[in-house]
């Protein structure tokens, strides 16, 4: 019976330290030791229970405590909440503002596309111009290509009217008229024992027209001068664009199909008594699938050929870079 009692003691006096009012320095202590709601939550029932440390903890005064509690932690939530909405209301705004700047700039960035691609049009126009006033004013001159060095240049020209002669030996003397010629340097991806090529204009064009159609089909020139190549004088951009007709050129010679360079680069094809005009790359290969012809698109490696001494030789190109002029 006593043992009852001693018990009974125990717990009863357990009962009060656990209920007993707590200390600041214990509250402060279990405060920084939680974070967050729980915290307040366990600072409002210390507080509660401080200021009436002599009443007992009934279930209403518990349930009053815990009402207290959830008050303040709607307060709390309800004024995150409101901070929420605004922020959201802020960023909606903003992000409202962002659309019409992006269609602002959007209906900007359509206007300079338009106004690039009028540029680029007439940029382009601006240049077939330039380029073919530039050829017509070498519509007169001749590339001679082989002319060796120990030619002097007092000498060009009794050299060019021999060589004219054989190719035209029925051309009239006052047919040949020279303007002017000369040397030009030589391209820096050549050795120096390339001779370099001579530049002629001649007065007519006719005579120069019939001196490169001459040359093509003249086979019995005297040996001095069969070495020597003739081209018409055209300008860079002429040439660039020339050179994107490669595969479509290739395939038309394989083929035996004639044609013929047009300005400012086109070409000229006659086929089945037809004359057809390709005034770019795309549109002849369109005409090769057409004709079930298949351009070859690989560029071939360079031909040689024998010297008179049986020394292997480079072929000599029959088209110019853009650094040759």
């Amino acid at each position: 019976m006593s043992q009852h009692r001693a018990k009974k003691c125990v717990d009863t006096k357990d009962k009060a330290a656990f209920f007993a009012a707590r200390t600041p320095h214990l509250k402060q202590a279990e405060i920084q030791a939680q974070d967050g709601a729980e915290a307040e939550l366990h600072a409002d029932f210390a507080d509660t229970h401080e200021t009436n440390a002599d009443t007992p903890l009934t279930p209403n005064l518990l349930q009053k405590m815990l009402d207290a509690a959830v008050l303040k932690m709607q307060a709390s939530f309800t004024s995150a909440l409101a901070k929420i909405n605004n922020e959201i209301t802020d960023l909606d705004a903003r992000a409202s503002q962002l659309e019409e700047k992006m269609e602002v700039n959007a209906t900007a960035h359509a206007a300079i596309e338009d106004r690039l691609e009028d540029i680029e049009r007439k940029l382009s126009l601006h240049e077939t111009k330039i380029t073919d006033a530039e050829d017509r004013s070498r519509r007169n001159n001749i590339r001679l290509r082989g002319v060796p060095e120990d030619v002097e240049a007092q000498d060009l020209t009794a050299f060019t009217m021999e060589l004219f002669r054989a190719v035209l030996p029925d051309i009239p003397a006052d047919m040949l008229l020279l303007d002017r010629i000369h040397r030009i340097p030589r391209p820096q991806h050549l050795p120096p024992t390339v001779p370099r090529d001579v530049l002629m204009r001649l007065h007519y064009y006719h005579t120069k027209d019939q001196i490169l159609r001459a040359h093509r089909t003249r086979k019995d020139l005297p040996d001095k001068f069969k070495p020597i190549l003739l081209f018409t004088d055209l300008s860079a951009e002429t040439l660039r664009r020339r050179r994107s007709f490669k595969p479509v050129a290739e395939a038309l010679r394989h083929h035996r199909i004639p044609y013929r360079w047009g300005y400012p680069a086109k070409l000229l094809i006659t086929k089945g008594g037809k004359q057809l005009i390709a005034a770019s790359p795309k549109e002849g290969l369109e005409l090769l699938h057409k004709w079930d012809i298949a351009p070859n698109l690989q560029t071939p490696g360079p031909r040689k050929t024998q010297n008179i001494d049986g020394r292997p030789q480079r072929q000599r190109r029959t088209t110019f870079r853009d650094d040759d002029h």
